[in-house]
């Protein structure tokens, strides 16, 4: 049974650190990168939404693809076109460049949606995953207000009391090596993606 929660793909990322073809695009193991993410995000959700800077690259595509509605080319910009689209109260948010998206904890993390609460969110050993993470439609206004003001980090515009933490602990008991949030920015990780998709027979 699906759940009641839209996914939605940011896939409008500038690639400058990985020049040529986009992250999405690259193939790790058999499939690129957005389509294993699209798969697993597809088989959890009733609806899955792409948010992209240049739609006609995925032109014969079915997927339901959509733009910045106030284009400023950020990951934030991304997340209120793909809220504002999204037809459920909630949305989980992933990147296009996370080729190892454990659908265990992806179920995990939407498992915890309560009311009250606007965003529910992974925190690693680094900090908070923002493009791992759940956030409600009830925060559209206050991500708009902090785009006209130029305030671009996704985080700024959380109300801690809305906020609901997913312990780093709790993670790790689903994925050991928390390769859910290993990103393709650089040559260097799209190779060590590869190594790992080898190993792991992905």
């Amino acid at each position: 049974m699906k759940f009641d929660c839209t996914g939605v793909i940011l896939a409008g990322g500038k690639n400058s650190r990985l020049p040529g073809k986009k992250k999405a695009f690259r193939k790790i193991g058999d499939f690129m990168i957005i389509e294993s993410i699209y798969g697993l995000l597809s088989n959890l959700f009733k609806e899955v939404i792409i948010v992209v800077n240049e739609p006609e690259e995925f032109a014969g595509w079915d997927m339901t693809i959509v733009t910045d509605i106030i284009p400023s080319k950020c990951a934030l910009a991304g997340l209120h076109a793909g809220l504002f689209y999204a037809s459920y109260p909630y949305a989980y948010v992933a990147a296009c460049d996370t080729p190892f998206i454990e659908q265990s904890v992806v179920e995990y993390i939407v498992g915890q949606i309560q009311p009250g609460y606007e965003v529910i969110i992974p925190r690693t050993d680094d900090g908070l995953e923002a493009l791992s993470a759940v956030y409600s439609k009830d925060c559209i206004p206050l991500i708009e207000e902090n785009l006209k003001k130029n305030i671009f980090m996704i985080k700024k515009f959380f109300r801690k009391k809305k906020v609901k933490e997913i312990p780093v602990e709790q993670l790790k008991m689903l994925d050991p090596k928390m390769r859910f949030i290993f990103n393709v920015n650089t040559p260097k990780d799209l190779e060590k993606a590869k190594i790992i998709a080898n190993k792991t027979g992905q």
